[in-house]
């Protein structure tokens, strides 16, 4: 009888171990996700389809293949001989902010909230002129003390162009972009940097303009930018003799252009909007017509392109919207009165 009990015993303390050992294994597991994020491959790894997929389904009328590759390209290249620098270029709203942020999502776990991701924004972070300097010391020691905690990191300067002397910023800058193998024992060569331009948007939008009167199609006149971009930023460099413009040009690895938007890609965004954020409400099939009327395209009598792209997209369905529901409340109130007086 003593040994069926010590049997008893034995097998009940052994499942309370295991049971034990579970909860502990299962608790470092979750503390483990809410430790500080490291540098490794539980925090940081590159989705490329995902990534790609991403940019077909999401963002409209870009085709940024170019941009998928070169991103990939550079993550598997164990041996890359300067940081990626990519110079994103177009008209507002036509996804360059966007871009970035889906960039970031298929490379850090966390997303845009990584410790390892840093947006610098012109108006933000370097307002003013006459602190230059101040800036660039800062600018420094930002870079230095994200690369030197995880190689793989990822800056993006938004505006970089609205910045005043934002290409002076480039000396500061320049160490980390250029073929240097270690700096003070720190290899930036695996770090990512992208500026988020409008200039070359005059050049993107006339061209565009121009062969779509002719008939071309989007997406082979796309292929036109690949030196027409870098031609034209590279003239505009040597004409306005800024501090720092032709510097910049030599160490961007890739000017990407980022098209003006069609009719059909604005109703993308506005329809995306309605998906995410309006899901029980019945749209009428005819609402997004009646937003596509309220936004400003251009040139006036062919009306190809979106003056603004999507940026102004949510404003305007959700004022739209409100207009809808304020007609739809009185039709009602119109009729309950109609009801009375039957």
């Amino acid at each position: 009888m003593k040994v069926i009990y010590s049997l008893t015993f034995l097998c009940f303390s052994n499942s309370i171990i295991a049971s034990f050992l579970i909860f502990l294994t299962l608790g470092q597991l979750y503390s483990s996700l809410d430790d500080e994020e490291i540098c490794d491959s539980m925090w940081i790894s590159f989705n490329h389809t995902g990534f790609k997929e991403a940019l077909d389904t999401k963002v409209y009328g870009q085709p940024l293949v170019g941009l998928a590759n070169a991103v990939w390209h550079h993550w598997n290249d164990k041996q890359s001989a300067k940081a990626l620098v990519l110079s994103l270029h177009g008209p507002t709203g036509t996804g360059k902010n966007y871009v970035a942020r889906i960039l970031a999502n298929h490379l850090y776990t966390r997303g845009t909230k990584s410790n390892f991701y840093r947006l610098f924004h012109a108006a933000v972070h370097f307002p003013h002129k006459s602190r230059l300097e101040t800036y660039m010391s800062e600018l420094q020691e930002w870079v230095q003390g994200n690369v030197s905690r995880c190689s793989k990191s990822m800056f993006v300067f938004d505006e970089f162009d609205k910045i005043p002397h934002g290409l002076a910023l480039l000396d500061a800058l320049k160490p980390f972009l250029d073929h240097n193998d270690h700096i003070g024992g720190v290899d930036y060569r695996r770090a990512i940097f992208i500026f988020l331009r409008n200039d070359g948007s005059d050049l993107i939008m006339s061209h565009m303009v121009e062969q779509k009167r002719l008939g071309r199609k989007r997406y082979d006149i796309y292929t036109d930018f690949d030196n027409l971009l870098s031609k034209h930023l590279e003239s505009e460099a040597k004409r306005s003799q800024q501090p720092g413009a032709l510097l910049y040009h030599s160490l961007v690895s890739q000017f990407i252009p980022l098209l003006p938007l069609e009719k059909d890609h604005v109703a993308g965004c506005i329809d995306d909007y309605l998906l995410d954020n309006q899901p029980d409400y019945l749209i009428p099939t005819c609402f997004i017509d009646r937003v596509l009327a309220d936004i400003d395209f251009q040139p006036k009598v062919e009306r190809y392109f979106a003056s603004s792209g999507c940026k102004r997209v949510i404003e305007k369905t959700q004022f739209i919207l409100e207009r809808e529901r304020i007609d739809l409340k009185r039709k009602r109130e119109a009729r309950k009165k109609e009801k009375l007086y039957l």
